[in-house]
This record gives structure tokens, C-alpha cells and sequence, in this order.
């Protein structure tokens, strides 16, 4: 098992520093101002996973006055000075509330172009404010790799396309910043096979695997159950693991 450890603590350790690249997430307090680069945009460039369309929530949401519309506008930026967009920032804003309270701009999604291709690499959503997913092109394809999720701005799970295949064969769960729980699709069925249950380790911080499970009918349940400290052709079945974050 020392292998699979190690291999884990590489993932986690690559996963950490994904999601903190990019640069910062809240971007300037006004949208139309900032260092010298960025220049207000109005279109949705190509490629872009960030959409320009102000929430229906908001639109239903009324304004104190009635002139004013929500609206949704861009900023990018440069980055490197090559002539092409290297960061867009997209900002909702809203109009006074229904007290007469003055709405601040919200930042809505962020994407960068991380090799300076041309192509976006990694685009974050936002909503009310706050981090809610992360798309991730790792291998400069095109293709999305892996799709983190959080909750209450923590990284809730991450599911993971292992061969470029336009498919997520790999889910992580995560609590507190470790994994919890891991899901594999060793078939390619699109169901998953394999069970991974982790804890954290009280004088190392780290996680450990506690159990294997593994779905040997495809049917989406567990047929074995095996605790990581047993033989590794059998042992005796561990008890099931509390639910990770997300699988109440």
C-alpha cells in the first residue's frame, strides 16, 4: 500500500497547487478600472466557459429604481504583452436594492490562459460572490481534465479525465482540504469500481487508506469490502465507512 500512498500524496499535493494558480479571485473593486493592460470588453470571446448573462435570480430580484437593468461586462488583460488576452474577469452589476442599498460589482467567473497559447486553461465560476466550481485544462489540449466543486468557498471534490477521453473516470472527495473518499471507473463503463476510504492520520496530518471496496457486478453497489491493514489478496471485510461530503 506505501506505493498507492505516495502516489496519493504526489495527486493531493499537484491538486493544492491547481487550485490556488491563476492569481487572485476577486479582481479590482470596480470593473472598469485597474492596471494600464485591461481595457473594458463587451463580447464573449472564443473558447470562453465564462458566460456574459446577467442570473435570473437577479433579474427577479427588482431594483429600487426602475431605469436601471442588471447588466454583465467584462475586463481583460495582457498579461505578457503579445497582443492577446491572457485574463478575463467577468463582473455582474446589479442595480440598487429594493431599499435603495447600492449594489457592489460581483465577480461572476475569471478564466486564464495560463502558456500564453491563445487558449483559455482553467476558467472559475463564482456565485454571490464566492468560488462554486473550477474547469481545469492541465495538459493544454482544449479539453477539460478535471472540475472542482466547492461549498462554502472549501473544495468539496474533484473529478478527474485520466486519459483525455472527455470522461471523468476518477472522483476525490474531500473534507477539510483531505481526501475522504475516492471513486474510480476501472472499466470505462462510466459506473464506478472502486472504493478508496481515507482518514487523517493524527500525527502526520495526512490521509491513510482505511478500505478498498470494490463493485464486482456493475451494478453501482459494493460487493467486497476489504480494510487496507488485511492480506492483500482478502482479509476481513471493513465496516462501512461514514459518508465524505457530498454523499449524505
Amino acid at each position: 500500500m506505501r506505493h498507492r500512498l505516495i502516489w496519493w500524496a504526489g495527486l493531493c499535493a499537484a491538486w493544492a497547487g491547481a487550485v490556488r494558480c491563476g492569481g487572485s479571485d476577486t479582481g479590482p473593486a470596480n470593473p472598469a478600472s485597474g492596471a494600464e493592460e485591461e481595457t473594458e470588453r463587451v463580447f464573449l470571446p472564443e473558447g470562453s466557459r465564462c458566460e456574459q448573462v446577467v442570473p435570473p435570480e437577479v433579474l427577479r430580484a427588482g431594483s429600487a429604481d426602475p431605469n436601471c437593468t442588471p447588466r454583465v461586462e467584462s475586463v481583460e488583460a495582457d498579461l505578457n504583452h503579445d497582443g492577446h488576452m491572457d485574463l478575463r474577469r467577468v463582473y455582474l452589476l446589479g442595480c440598487p436594492t429594493m431599499l435603495g442599498e447600492d449594489v457592489q460589482p460581483e465577480i461572476m467567473c475569471r478564466e486564464a490562459d495560463l502558456n500564453y497559447d491563445g487558449r483559455k486553461d482553467i476558467f472559475r465560476h463564482f456565485r454571490a460572490g464566492e468560488v462554486a466550481s473550477e474547469e481545469q485544462d492541465w495538459n493544454f489540449d482544449g479539453t477539460i481534465d478535471a472540475v472542482l466543486h466547492f461549498a462554502g468557498g472549501n473544495p468539496l471534490s474533484v473529478e478527474f479525465d485520466r486519459n483525455h477521453d472527455g470522461r471523468f473516470e476518477m472522483q476525490v472527495l474531500l473534507q477539510d482540504g483531505n481526501v475522504r473518499r475516492v471513486k474510480v471507473d476501472a472499466v470505462g463503463d462510466e459506473h464506478y469500481d472502486i472504493y478508496e476510504t481515507y482518514e487523517v492520520q493524527t500525527d502526520t496530518g495526512q490521509p491513510r487508506l482505511i478500505s478498498i471496496g470494490y463493485d464486482l457486478q456493475g451494478d453501482g453497489s459494493m460487493d467486497r469490502l476489504v480494510s487496507a491493514s488485511g492480506p492483500e489478496q482478502g482479509g476481513e471485510a471493513a465496516p462501512p465507512a461514514a459518508p465524505a461530503p457530498g454523499e449524505e
